[in-house]
């Protein structure tokens, strides 16, 4: 939490401390029990000591000088105290103050949300939204926005009014209501003919919408009568998604800052470059990782080898204009988006561009050197400035720098093999440049396992604490940074592997996690360096070890954790529910406004199409898992190498002959799966599509026929033949256009939102 002051009240006296050493007093100190309506914090005394507050975790509540903010209801907050005496510094536990009003209220319990609203003070009624509703907001696109997200979420058409007066529901940015409001604080007033959301800033009205969209979306149109405000506990809560090493479309994102949103999260970082972490598998089987690991920088780059080699991935990567708008999409719904690229480790994108600046020192992991770039050679922080320049730097035909409005940059910097002074200068002078350029870099911390004299930059700079053997939490402290708990045993997902599985601990995570408990240590929950929290995703099952799951396949993953966390860094430390209940309520409250990650009808009716002459548009939404797709058709030729594609659309393609002449199908990750079976030519037949989470069946003639190969990666476990087992072939039927390019007759189609049982 990253506190504004310090509440310096000496309590000096001559008397000794009897002792108790200065850590043991810290934290055995007396406070004093607060009335109902306290507005003052009587400071604890150590004697012989001077005690000042070192940060609260809901500082916006306990402000300088001791002042405590009138709270509406019964609301805890975590404090810790510095403590000095005679040159000696200590910092105390954490000591929880119970907050309590000068009056409680008596009316209309508190609506149940996620994350919870802070305070609350029930009146009596309800608020019915009428057919007729309106809505006022001074800030038009925020107003549209929002006004369609009404309409999402109850199904009526809200209206813009001109005037608040003349509004039912009425959003306004004004002065703060309190001194210690934050830019995300909001008021929301709910009284029986209209409701009022305020705010110091949009960010602050946003956030109340989220609460009031919640209740809505869980009573049909009613919202109880009664006061809420409410105020974030940690101002960072984030995720990180690996966008690296397995393809992400941009639509998916989107879900992501959609979902995020919802739930109140603002923190997205995204790991732009990373590769393929296993070589020793290449080389033990005698082969090159340098020429065949795989590897993506996800962005468009101008930079290029001498030999012609791009630094930007070949199979999926954004434009820096598609970038760019992917930002401000965030930013519009309160994300900020911060961007990765990581060096000098995981930089096999930028070792193939320049393999003249492959790491040369000593090195553990040697059979992974083609991925570290030569942290040595100051060429090195050239080469990767330059990188980075192309993002930092005004770009000329867009008008602005393509990272202009991501506040915070990622310089990466985990896992160097390489010797110790390499990696501070390294880390130091690509921070420095980052700096300079005027961007806030984030790092990933290393420096515990990097000790040595050289200085590395610490002020203005935020670092995740990931791993207690890379950098311990205390240590990143006192070196000055400003620290984000990522740390990978309790909030690391690594999808389909044998380790590193936060999904499979949701229920521990619920009950036990806390922000500021970073591996074994325990910081301060309001130490003004403790940001918040990031969970991640890493995307370690890629090239040989890939099985072709989606992305599609991790969203149950993140949505969950995010509903859990989203709780724990907003909202009180201590859950008000259990797990079921949670999970009920989770359920209750359900997507956010138009977010379909897994493409779901709401209709659950089967659907019949006669074709006309193909091509031809259907302009059907994609269908997701369950699904069960019949067509009558007939092939009349089959070119050697020719594609011939039966169903498209951006979520991906349904082909009928591949270039190999089997049928199949290429996902919207770019990810490609063969049936390994081909179609008769001439021969009208009935063809079978039955989708299912991870497992898409074709069937010919009602005979399941061929086997499932992902096409894509090879399989180190199968010596680097095409992956046949254990294929994970989850695919979302594309039905925007029939026969893009098919060399035949559809005679019927059918389509029905339910697959049935396979053997």
């Amino acid at each position: 939490m990253k506190a504004s002051t310090l509440l310096m009240i000496a309590a000096m006296t001559a008397t000794p401390l009897l002792g108790s050493d200065l850590q043991q007093a810290a934290n055995s100190m007396t406070l004093t029990e607060l009335r109902p309506g306290s507005t003052h914090l009587p400071m604890p005394k150590i004697p012989g000591a001077k005690v000042e507050i070192l940060g609260a975790d809901y500082e916006q509540i306990i402000a300088s000088h001791g002042n405590i903010r009138p709270v509406l209801s019964e609301t805890p907050v975590n404090i810790s105290f510095r403590v000095s005496k005679d040159g000696e510094q200590v910092i105390s536990k954490d000591y929880e103050l119970i907050l309590k009003p000068a009056k409680e209220a008596t009316g209309n319990p508190k609506p149940n949300v996620i994350p919870e609203i802070l305070q609350w003070a029930g009146s009596t009624g309800n608020f019915k939204l009428s057919d007729n509703a309106t809505l006022y907001c001074n800030n038009a696109a925020l107003a549209a926005q929002i006004a369609a997200d009404f309409r999402e979420v109850t199904g009526k058409n809200i209206q813009l009014a001109n005037h608040a007066r003349e509004a039912s529901i009425v959003l306004k940015e004004g002065k703060k209501k309190h001194s210690s409001d934050t830019e995300e604080s909001y008021t929301m007033v709910v009284n029986a003919d209209k409701i009022h959301i305020d705010a110091p800033s949009w960010k602050g009205v946003y956030w109340g919408t989220r609460t009031l969209l919640q209740i809505l979306r869980q009573t049909g149109g009613s919202v109880p009568c009664g006061k809420a405000v409410d105020m974030p506990r940690y101002e960072l809560r984030g995720f990180m998604l690996d966008i690296a090493r397995t393809p992400h479309p941009i639509s998916y994102i989107k879900d992501v800052i959609r979902t995020m949103s919802w739930f109140k999260m603002n923190d997205l970082h995204l790991v732009i470059n990373n590769n393929y972490i296993f070589h020793e598998n290449y080389v033990d089987a005698g082969r090159d990782p340098f020429k065949e690991s795989y590897s993506a920088f996800r962005l468009e780059s101008d930079m290029k080898g001498a030999d012609g080699t791009p630094l930007t991935a070949q199979d999926l990567f954004y434009t820096k204009k598609e970038f760019m708008e992917l930002v401000e999409y965030a930013k519009e719904h309160n994300v900020n988006i911060i961007p990765e690229f990581d060096t000098p480790g995981h930089a096999l994108s930028f070792t193939r561009v320049r393999p003249d600046l492959i790491y040369k020192g000593k090195m553990n992991h040697e059979k992974r050197r083609c991925e570290m770039l030569d942290a040595a050679n100051p060429e090195t922080v050239t080469f990767v400035g330059k990188v980075f320049d192309e993002y930092l730097v005004k770009d000329e035909k867009l008008g602005a720098a393509v990272f202009e409005n991501c506040p915070v940059v990622h310089v990466g910097a985990d896992e160097f093999y390489g010797e110790k002074e390499d990696y501070r200068k390294y880390a130091d002078g690509l921070m420095r440049h980052v700096l300079d350029r005027g961007y806030t870099p984030r790092i990933w911390g290393s420096l515990s396992s990097k000790p040595g004299k050289t200085p590395v930059v610490s002020k203005g700079v935020q670092m995740n604490l990931w791993s207690p053997g890379w950098m311990k939490a205390w240590e990143a402290i006192d070196l000055g940074y400003d620290v984000i708990n990522t740390n990978d045993g309790a909030l690391y997902i690594v999808p389909f592997a044998n380790y590193y599985r936060m999904d499979k601990n949701h229920k521990w995570l619920y009950a036990n996690w806390k922000p500021n408990v970073v591996g074994n240590e325990v910081l301060p929950a309001g130490h003004p360096q403790l940001l918040g929290a990031t969970f991640a995703v890493w995307n370690d099952m890629t090239d040989a070890k890939h099985s072709g799951y989606a992305p599609y396949d991790v969203w149950n993953s993140i949505k969950e954790s995010v509903e859990i966390l989203s709780q724990k860094m907003w909202g009180k430390e201590k859950m008000p529910h259990d797990m079921a209940a949670h999970k009920e309520l989770a359920a209750r409250i359900g997507a956010a406004p138009f977010c379909n990650p897994l493409y779901k009808w709401k209709s659950r009716e089967t659907v019949n199409i006669t074709p006309a002459l193909t091509p031809q548009k259907l302009g059907l939404p994609a269908l997701g898992p369950n699904y069960h797709l019949t067509m009558e058709l007939e092939l009349a030729s089959a070119p050697e190498g020719q594609e011939q594609v039966l169903l498209s659309a951006p979520e991906g393609k349904l082909i009928a002959v591949m270039k190999d002449g089997t049928v199949g199908f290429r996902r919207d990750d770019t990810l490609e799966f063969s049936f390994g079976a081909k179609l008769p030519v001439g021969k009208k037949v009935k063809l079978e599509l039955i989708g299912k989470p991870e497992n898409t069946q074709l069937l010919i003639d009602g005979q399941p026929v061929g086997q499932m190969v992902l096409t894509t990666y090879l399989d180190a476990d199968n010596g680097f033949s095409k992956r046949t087992k254990n294929v994970r072939s989850t695919f979302v039927l594309p039905l925007e256009v029939l026969g893009e390019s098919l060399l035949g007759k559809v005679y019927s189609m059918q389509i029905t939102p339910s697959a049935p049982e396979t053997k």
